[in-house]
């Protein structure tokens, strides 16, 4: 019994945790911690693994046996964390981080999901109390996470993630200190040190692929809000992408077009909104086609022509189609002047 505890005691230290903060990750009280380690008592056998896991060894070192077996378990929790990428499944993905975290306590990838994927079910809920609550939840963990990963880019995920949902819930001061500790050495990435390295068909691939990302920044910085912001958006997509071939940036024009009708609705110009929905639904249509079969899609673009999607690398964050979305928008309060026109009801068709 000494010996066990002598172990936790030992590996607790070597990866700077406290009894209460073993305790904490364990859920249990730092009084068991204690008689853990003075060998007063034993840890629950249901306690071995995941206080294994949390001390970064394996259970037969943790007993004091010499062999170690290979964890194959998170392999198979990260291979069904990621296939929740293609099927959109918020529920599930939140079920398998939760039992990430329940499995693997204290280790902060897993908590940095879970923070992740609670506060993108936020939206999922009607009633204003729950939806803020479940954003104050993820807010919490990724304050943990901030405070405990000693992995940089972990700990910038949870600080990227705790600043936008310190931001939605209107606490602004809160949220511009965590943003002061984002890492500065992220300032320059490893793409653009490699990018001067890099020759011939590799060079320009990966300056493509680095200019589409740069697109999706500034679409997503413009915003929707306006319709010069949105025909901003558009201009910038027809310069880039002369041909047409939009491939993912049609949902960018979907949600253009649908922010552009909500505008025209409002200020009382219904023909300019259903042309907008019209356009909306076109480029809705486009993009589920494009992401209808797991294939390899090619840009056409000259500033893109190298640049492929494999659509079964695209995390999805819900089961419904792009068109589903479209229609399911068109039931907003915002389009109830425009319910009782034809043009309108053959869009819900």
């Amino acid at each position: 019994m000494n010996n066990i505890g002598q172990r936790i005691k030992e590996l607790r230290k070597q990866n700077d945790l406290t009894q209460e903060k073993l305790a904490d990750f364990l859920g249990v009280t730092y009084q068991s911690v204690s008689k853990w380690e003075t060998g007063i008592t034993m840890p629950d056998l249901g306690m071995i693994v995941p206080l294994a896991r949390l001390l970064h060894v394996s259970t037969d070192e943790l007993l004091g046996m010499k062999s170690v077996e290979t964890d194959t378990r998170r392999e198979e929790i990260e291979a069904a964390y990621k296939n929740t990428w293609q099927t959109g499944d918020l529920e599930e993905r939140y079920r398998i981080a939760q039992g990430a975290v329940s499995e693997y306590p204290g280790d902060m990838k897993y908590l940095d999901w879970l923070a992740w994927i609670t506060a993108m079910r936020s939206f999922g809920f009607a009633d204003d109390e729950t939806y803020a609550a479940e954003q104050e939840k993820a807010i919490k963990l990724f304050a943990c996470v901030i405070e405990n990963a000693a992995d940089e880019r972990i700990r910038a995920s949870s600080i990227q993630g705790i600043v936008q949902y310190l931001s939605f819930r209107g606490r602004y001061d809160e949220a511009k200190k965590y943003a002061e500790c984002y890492p500065e050495n992220y300032s320059v990435s490893r793409e653009e040190v490699l990018l001067s390295c890099l020759q011939g068909d590799e060079e320009v691939i990966l300056s493509q692929k680095m200019l589409d990302r740069m697109l999706t920044g500034i679409l997503n910085q413009i915003g929707e809000g306006t319709v010069e912001a949105c025909i901003a958006q558009e201009q910038i997509i027809h310069a880039l992408i002369p041909d047409g071939n939009y491939l993912y940036y049609n949902c960018f024009l979907a949600v253009n077009y649908l922010c552009r009708a909500r505008i025209f609705t409002g200020d009382q110009k219904p023909e300019k909104a259903i042309e907008a929905l019209k356009e909306a639904r076109r480029y809705a249509v486009a993009y589920d086609n494009f992401m209808l079969n797991n294939t390899v899609y090619h840009f056409t673009s000259p500033f893109f022509d190298k640049v492929e999607y494999n659509t079964a690398d695209i995390c999805r964050s819900g089961t419904t189609t792009q068109e589903e979305d479209f229609i399911e928008a068109l039931g907003r309060p915002a389009f109830d002047s425009l319910r009782d026109r034809d043009d309108f009801k053959d869009l819900l068709r």
